[in-house]
């Protein structure tokens, strides 16, 4: 059976399909690559169709989201992560019933951190938060601390800091980005699988499998 990460979070623009799509290129960015796909789940999105170092299949409607989710579960060899639309009740009821870790992304804004501790306690207590888009100065990191602090040490994932071209991971500029984005992607996919208690070996398929998902 597949193992599911759900990107959660009720709060638009808190980094949720950065997050997701990062992690799946960390994924298969590994030296023995997870095969992953990340599920669009967001209306206003439009799954990607480039080619990529993972796959993308396109859930933004209730029957789509749940054929999609009937279908990858059966796959052995796969990690499907689900990048959440905020306020999507569907979504949070396939959360609630397959997810082996709810990932809740919040930005440095006292905005961000406060819907981030209302969220995180609608949860369950298994779910993080995982601070994106942190600063990578030190005098701008230590601005933004209090943020960090209003959330406890043991429900939070270390922050994960701005870098270059961040942006081009969900555009056009995918491939051009791949390579600068592939360590930074893959400290994060294997911090939040480890937070999950995947180990990412036990999603790499035998070679004579082929390709896990078409």
């Amino acid at each position: 059976m597949a193992r599911v990460i759900a990107v959660v979070g009720n709060k638009g623009g808190s980094g949720k399909s950065t997050a997701a799509h990062l992690i799946a290129h960390g994924c298969g960015s590994l030296a023995r690559q997870v095969p992953t796909v990340v599920v669009t789940t967001d209306p206003a999105e439009t799954p990607r169709t480039d080619r990529r170092r993972y796959a993308v299949m396109d859930g933004r409607t209730r029957d789509g989201l749940l054929a999609c989710m009937r279908r990858l579960l059966e796959v052995e060899y796969l990690l499907v992560v689900l990048d959440g639309a905020a306020a999507r009740p569907e979504v949070d009821a396939v959360v609630a019933d397959v997810a082996d870790l709810a990932l809740l992304p919040f930005k440095p804004s006292a905005q961000d951190a406060e819907r981030a501790v209302t969220n995180l306690a609608q949860l369950p207590a298994s779910a993080v938060a995982l601070p994106m888009d942190w600063p990578a100065l030190p005098a701008s990191a230590k601005r933004v601390k209090r943020y960090l602090e209003m959330l406890p040490a043991e429900r939070r994932l270390p922050p994960f800091k701005h870098i270059p071209k961040l942006a081009d991971l969900l555009g056009d500029a995918y491939t051009d980005a791949a390579y600068d984005l592939a360590n930074p992607a893959r400290g994060l996919a294997l911090e939040v699988l480890a937070r999950a208690g995947i180990d990412p070996d036990d999603l790499v398929p035998p070679k004579h499998h082929g390709t896990a998902v078409s």
